[in-house]
């Protein structure tokens, strides 16, 4: 054990200093042309690394993960104080136990059946993703289009939320190399930009160019209409804005063929048809998708708030009946939108709000019970402009609320009534046999089909179960999932 903590304080001091090596302007064994050489130097400026006695970093020797740890929780200012900790291999005296203890308690590092933190072991790219995902809290994440990372792998979120965060990224044969060991200069690296914005990398959310003005392929724009929904600072469902997309714009096209924004002769701009341009850059909802779906989602979320329009149900903006007034009020409250007739009372299927729902049951989205909307034509008249007033502001349902299934999250769990999960994210993937008790935990964001012209609408969740005691994982399609 002696021999243990004297190797892994000799290696530590590479990182951290020695009491007698002094600071200086670089490292020996740095050039300037290294691709990192920005990284190491931020980080021996902010006296997060120093040199040896020879003013060397040794910048193509393997992290161990007990240094990792090490440098993880210098960086955040945690408590280094060497002290017992939960794990069977690190010893109280040992340089590192501190910075593994509070790390552990930060949530930092997982734990494990074995009881083992393995600190001599030298870090693999996994390991990092789970260290810098956990350190720095990431919550977004990004599609992983690597070939060599499965759900099953317990990096799998945290993989998506270091690529989201411009803090890693994959190789140009397409893979991740997840068992890859990492050096002591991709450590520094990493950890640069983890810490520091200014050195990550730029990161086309969704793998959609914003620059590029052509229309993205079907499951591209699913994902960046889901994503604004879900990062929106106001709680809405991604299947209604998907639904609203689908009545206003021509098969999803926010740009024309040479690569001109669609603007109707209203002067609706874009995938969500922006009229009202008041205080929004023009140029933005022309050019940037995500920008015109954020517009189309603030106003939406504005009619939500109105006085004037019926509550249905408790109003829960979760559910998809509750968005029922502020669709119509995104089209207009004007007759050709009322819910009914008023001449013969019957429900007026071509209203906008109408059309929207029923887009909701296309394209696998979900299906609601919209329909018994406890209303009649006498609960509503015309203005003398023929403008839709309300005599009731709160309406009920008959039959109970639908639930969003596209703002569940990691840690979520739910139930599954479809025959089984999918061995990838798309209806001809493996069929992996569930029953509607088996509990399922969501362990990362939302997915979308692997076949990207597929026009399924729906998102995928990834998920792990225990059936007779083995774990297995998988996605399962989100129109059939219900939460506990």
């Amino acid at each position: 054990m002696k021999k243990t903590i004297v190797l892994l304080m000799t290696m530590m001091l590479v990182f951290m200093g020695s009491g007698g090596a002094a600071k200086a302007a670089g490292f020996s064994d740095v050039k300037t042309t290294h691709p990192f050489y920005q990284h190491i130097m931020y980080l021996y400026d902010e006296g997060i690394i120093q040199g040896d006695d020879n003013n060397r970093f040794v910048p193509d020797k393997n992290v161990t993960r007990g240094e990792a740890i090490l440098m993880i929780a210098t960086t955040l200012g945690l408590n280094t104080a060497k002290r017992k900790t939960v794990f069977l291999d690190v010893a109280s005296s040992s340089v590192a136990s501190g910075a593994i203890q509070s790390a552990y308690e930060q949530g930092i590092i997982p734990s494990n059946k074995e009881g083992k933190f393995y600190p001599n072991e030298p870090v693999k790219r996994s390991d990092m993703a789970i260290f810098l995902a956990g350190a720095f809290s990431m919550v977004d994440e990004e599609l992983v289009p690597f070939n060599d990372i499965k759900v099953s792998s317990d990096a799998f979120s945290s993989i998506r939320k270091v690529i989201a965060a411009g803090v890693i990224q994959g190789h140009s044969d397409g893979t991740f190399r997840p068992d890859k060991l990492v050096s002591r200069a991709d450590f520094s690296g990493f950890l640069a930009r983890a810490k520091n914005d200014e050195f990550r990398l730029a990161v086309n959310v969704c793998g959609y160019n914003l620059e590029s003005r052509v229309n993205p392929d079907r499951q591209t724009m699913n994902c960046l209409i889901t994503k604004t929904a879900q990062q929106s600072a106001s709680v809405i469902p991604p299947e209604i804005i998907k639904a609203v997309v689908s009545v206003e714009s021509n098969n999803w096209k926010h740009f024309d063929a040479s690569g001109e924004p669609i603007i109707t002769a209203d002067g609706g701009i874009g995938l969500m048809q922006i009229t009202n341009t008041a205080g929004y850059d023009v140029e933005r909802l022309k050019y940037d998708l995500s920008y015109n779906i954020q517009a189309g989602i603030d106003f939406l979320v504005k009619n939500f708030k109105r006085s004037d329009l019926p509550k249905v149900g408790n109003h829960n903006p979760q559910s998809l009946e509750s968005w029922y007034f502020a669709i119509m009020a995104y089209n207009g409250t004007k007759a050709v939108n009322s819910p009914f007739y008023q001449a013969t009372g019957e429900r007026n299927g071509a209203a906008y709000q109408e059309k929207v729902y029923q887009e909701l049951s296309k394209n696998g989205l979900v299906t609601t019970n919209i329909q018994s909307l406890a209303m009649t034509k006498d609960d509503f008249y015309y203005d003398a402009n023929n403008t839709i007033k309300f005599k009731k502001k709160s309406l009920s349902l008959s039959k109970e609320a639908t639930a969003s299934r596209e703002l569940l999250k990691a840690g979520d769990v739910v139930t599954y009534t479809a025959s089984g999960m999918r061995s990838n994210p798309n209806t001809k993937a493996t069929l992996i046999p569930t029953t509607s008790v088996d509990k399922m935990t969501i362990i990362g964001a939302p997915v979308y089909d692997e076949q990207k012209t597929s026009t399924n609408l729906f998102v995928w969740y990834p998920v792990r179960t225990v059936q007779k005691g083995k774990t297995i994982s998988g996605y399962i399609a989100s129109p059939y999932i219900r939460q506990r």
